[in-house]
């Protein structure tokens, strides 16, 4: 897109995203884009859906801190 500027940032080899739901910034190997070449812009979602459920509904009540620790320890659990 032409004058379009992405919220991308590159890290190394990988490009950095925010999530358009929780607002975390990750790679965009840990996010799945919506949109496409018809759209105007891209948005990025956590693959993490239960991580990201709960960072986003902690952001509504203020306690995002105590949201990403437990995002972290559940997405430990599921790699683990």
């Amino acid at each position: 897109m032409i004058g379009e500027q992405s919220g991308a940032a590159a890290f190394g080899n990988s490009m950095i995203e925010s999530c358009w739901m929780c607002g975390i910034r990750a790679g965009v190997d840990q996010l799945v884009p919506d949109g496409g070449s018809a759209c105007p812009d891209v948005r990025w979602y956590c693959r993490d859906m239960i991580g990201c459920t709960q960072r986003w509904t902690a952001r509504l009540y203020g306690d995002v801190d105590e949201a990403i620790a437990r995002s972290s320890v559940a997405q430990r659990r599921i790699a683990g």
